[in-house]
Formats: C-alpha cells, structure tokens, sequence
C-alpha cells in the first residue's frame, strides 16, 4: 500500500514517517513539506539516513490521489483547504482538528469506530488531549455510571504545540517550570464532549491543561462521582480487556511506559462514589500519528500494527 504524507517535516509528521517505514504492509512513497521542498528527508530528520532516500515535494494533489492514502499532519486550518484538491484519493487520514465531527468524516477513535473506519474513506484523527481524556471517561459514559460533572486536570510536553517555538510553548520557557492555561476554555472540550454523546449521556466536562516541562507525553486525571454500587475497576477493566492498545496499571500509569507507543495506559482509584481514572500516553503516539497508524490499518483491511514497545530505561 503507497502512503503520501503533507506535512512531513513537523512533529506529527515525522511521527507519521517514521511508523510508515517501520509497517510491513505500507511504503512511505510520497513526502510533502511547504518550507523544505527539494531536501531529502533524512537531511531534515538525519535519524531516517538510511531508511529512506525520499526528497520532500511541494503539495501536488493530483499525484496524491493516485496513492492508496494520504495522511495530512498539516497545522490546524491548513488541511481543509488541501482536501479539495485531493478529491480523487481513496483514502485521506487528518490529524489536524479540521474535519473532527464534520460531515463525511469518520471520527478516528479506534476502539470504539472500528467498524466504521473499517469502510471510512475520509477520517479524522482525534486530538491528543481529547483521547486521552475521552479513553479515561469513555467505559464509564458507556455504563451511564457517571452523577455530575467531570472534571479533568492533565499536563502535556512541548510538541503539542507543534513544531514552531512561541512566547508561550518555547521548550525554554516551559523548563523547570509548570503553569495552566486555557483554563475551562480548551478546544478539546466540546471535541471529547461529542465523542462521549455517541456513548450515552456525556457529563459537563470541565478542563485544567497544563504546560508541562517535559517534550511529549499527557498525563491526565479524571475526578467524576458515581452512581452508588459502581465499582468503576471493573467497568474500566473490562474495556481493557477487548482492546490491545489500551493498558490497565495498578497505581499511576507514568510517561516513560507509553512514550514513543499508541499505548494508552489507565489506572481507577475509588473512595465510596468517587472515582479518580488516570491516563497516559504518548501525544505524539497515541495522540496523534500512532492513532493515524491504526486508522489506516482498519480502513486498508490490513492486519494491525504490530504493538510497538516503548524505549527501556
């Protein structure tokens, strides 16, 4: 199966390539880069040398849509305006936020769309701080378990902010140093809220993101009041169980277990009707390119990736 990818020079893109390469049943035969065109791409990711002699290209729809798919890891904004153009592909993957719960657009959740993905040929790849948090409240919004509100504080490393440094997400200033933002105000909140009505009745979701000094990786806590006699452990245990990518820890899941992995670990701590579920992984991983990976496997009928190990200490 032939993949393009646009974008491929940014941090979401390079995640893309990099798990391309390294899947038995996909060839990276196209690479896209607005600013790089006409550099070899291990020159601009010297860790490919070796793996790759692809040369980055400007964006030509045309010679896109003649591949099996094509994954856009363009800036927010910037892949709508590229769909037209690749109006003839069979399949286009978006990470970016702008085809989530549009019309037309498979929402990319793999354990709970696979069926759908299975025959989708336009998907869009969920948020990083939305799976997180969506894969934390998901088996419970399902049980219709959940009294009240959810309320959900979660930190996230600096590639989240993409590839291009600001005042505010420029890995120096985040060094040493922790601080909220967008304070029940986030984008992903009314993007998780979607995902959850789809399951039952999704609770008001209130959101604490915070800048973490750290370069990928989301560590999420969920807070939620449940109905009396729920024992949320075994309700999480069980979602657990039917889906290989999702990890049931004892105590907190930590950073280090899913970086570099499409892993999303979970962990469930209850005091009578309050529950507290954690979740880890990697932003760039589960986040972002390794749910795109899954996405392209269901929807080219393809045997799943094979589960990729994180690095050891």
């Amino acid at each position: 199966m032939n993949i393009g990818v646009v974008g491929a020079t940014g941090f979401v893109g390079a995640e893309v390539v990099r798990r391309v390469l390294a899947h038995r049943q996909l060839t990276l035969t196209a690479v896209t880069s607005q600013s790089t065109a006409g550099k070899r791409l291990a020159d601009v990711h010297p860790a490919l040398e070796g793996l790759t002699d692809l040369v980055l290209e400007p964006f030509d729809g045309a010679k896109l849509s003649k591949l099996d798919a094509v994954v856009l890891a363009t800036p927010h904004g910037a892949a709508a305006p590229l769909v037209a153009e690749l109006a003839g592909s069979p399949l286009i993957v978006d990470c970016s936020r702008d085809h989530r719960h549009a019309e037309g657009w498979t929402y990319g959740m793999v354990e709970y769309a696979s069926e759908a993905l299975a025959t989708s040929s336009r998907i869009a790849v969920p948020g990083c701080f939305a799976t997180a948090m969506a894969l934390a409240g998901a088996p419970l919004v399902a049980a219709g378990v959940i009294e009240g509100p959810a309320r959900v504080v979660a930190a996230t490393g600096s590639t989240g902010s993409g590839v291009k440094p600001s005042a505010g997400t420029h890995h120096p200033t985040r060094f040493a140093n922790l601080k909220a933002y967008k304070v029940l105000s986030h984008q992903h909140v009314p993007e998780v809220v979607a995902f959850w009505n789809t399951l039952g009745d999704a609770p008001k979701l209130d959101f604490v993101p915070i800048s973490a000094p750290i370069d990928r990786g989301i560590l999420a806590t969920l807070l939620v009041t449940v109905k009396p006699g729920t024992h949320a452990e075994s309700i999480v245990a069980d979602f657990a169980a039917k889906h290989p990518h999702i990890r049931l820890r004892t105590g907190s899941p930590e950073l280090r277990f899913v970086r570099g992995t499409s892993f999303c670990d979970l962990s469930v701590s209850q005091d009578e009707d309050t529950v507290a579920v954690l979740s880890a992984i990697d932003n760039l991983g589960k986040g972002a390119a390794g749910q795109a990976l899954q996405c392209l496997d269901l929807a080219l009928g393809l045997a799943p990736s094979t589960l990729t190990p994180p690095a050891l200490p």
